[in-house]
């Protein structure tokens, strides 16, 4: 009997924990902390209080993080300025609003990577476009430049969205090359994957394809591909499917990319405080595979490394708290041309942009320069 309900304990708790690998998480603030105290400075912008994270922050209740980003509350956002005041508690930051309403005391709020709304935000014209995919219409920012030279943008899962390619969108378009970004099912005000759930690269690489094939229809004779952790796997998974009529791909920008979905299910089960994370995170997985068909071993990008023989530049953070930096030094390792490989100590996920702009930029443009700069080939 005890035997029994210990596998029955076991079972619910993976189903559960499978849940939170698959279900994708309704678009929303996902505060943190409250704003604790607002004053006016008189030029548009605000002094605000925000309490300091405990012990073991979650990466968006980073209060006194330092670097370019954003603050998101309830009915606004604006951009953060550096610390100006701070006690074993709280620190005083100015923030200026850039949409909704100013912040008020109490205001649910978080820190955020993204600081813009759509490229108008970066001084950028774009056009709206829906990109025809195989669960239905999915929604992208168009900024054409050369027709024949393209990249491709993808974001990654959760809190994220197209408005994580606008940090470094000014650089890509400065190559004259056209600019996709594009978004995939389940994401962004895309159609849902018939079943519901995330697929991690798996299926969300169909619909990468798909937005090849719409470069394809406008002259784009090649691409390069820019993927943000997950967006990354999925990528990756659209160059082993690529068909032949889209553009050759001749580049990779991976931005702290996914590696190993089991090792970040195990991160997770890890941070959430769950007994024995490694072995509920890999019998979370299986589960998690029973239920959506998805081969989450397969998915691991150590193993695929050797099959991309193009130019990659990696970006990613030495305190990670998502991808640990263990799995992307270990997929650098893996590949079969050294990549070029911006790797930044104190930094989080996808906050490279965030930590030092113009260090970031300068590497990324010195990666497109000879594959879609001006002068390029």
């Amino acid at each position: 009997m005890a035997l029994a309900l210990v596998a029955v304990g076991a079972g619910a708790i993976g189903w559960i924990f499978s849940g939170t690998i698959l279900t994708p998480a309704p678009y929303g603030l996902m505060p943190e902390f409250e704003i604790a105290d607002v004053s006016a400075t008189g030029d548009g912008a605000y002094l605000v209080t925000l309490p300091l994270p405990g012990d073991a922050p979650a990466q968006m209740a980073r209060s006194d993080v330092p670097g370019r980003f954003g603050l998101l509350w309830q009915g606004g956002a604006g951009t953060l300025g550096p610390v100006v005041e701070r006690d074993a508690e709280a620190v005083v930051r100015t923030v200026v609003p850039t949409r909704g309403r100013p912040p008020r005391v109490g205001d649910p709020a978080r820190v955020d990577v993204t600081l813009f709304a759509d490229p108008a935000d970066r001084g950028l014209a774009f056009d709206e476009v829906g990109v025809p995919g195989p669960v239905g219409e999915l929604p992208g920012w168009w900024l054409p430049g050369r027709p024949h030279d393209a990249i491709l943008v993808l974001h990654g899962r959760r809190r994220a969205d197209r408005t994580e390619a606008l940090r470094i969108l000014p650089t890509l378009t400065a190559t004259g090359a056209s600019v996709l970004v594009a978004s995939y099912r389940n994401h962004d005000a895309s159609p849902p994957s018939p079943d519901g759930f995330y697929h991690y690269g798996a299926s969300e690489a169909d619909d990468a394809v798909a937005a090849l094939r719409w470069l394809a229809d406008r002259g784009a004779q090649r691409v390069v591909l820019v993927g943000f952790s997950m967006g990354a796997s999925v990528a990756i998974g659209a160059l082993e499917r690529w068909p032949d009529e889209a553009p050759q791909p001749i580049g990779l920008v991976l931005d702290s990319p996914l590696i190993d979905p089991q090792s970040v299910f195990t991160v997770g089960a890890r941070d959430m405080g769950l007994p024995a994370p490694g072995v509920l995170a890999a019998w979370a997985t299986r589960i998690a595979g029973w239920r959506s068909g998805v081969d989450f071993a397969a998915l691991d990008l150590r193993l695929r490394a050797p099959a991309l023989d193009l130019p990659v530049l990696l970006v990613a953070g030495v305190e990670d708290g998502t991808v640990p930096i263990e799995l992307v030094d270990a997929f650098a390792s893996a590949l079969p041309r050294p990549p070029g490989y911006l790797r930044l100590d104190g930094v989080e996920h996808v906050e490279g942009w965030n930590a030092g702009p113009g260090r970031y930029e300068a590497e990324v443009e010195s990666f497109l320069a000879p594959l879609v700069g001006a002068s390029g080939p």
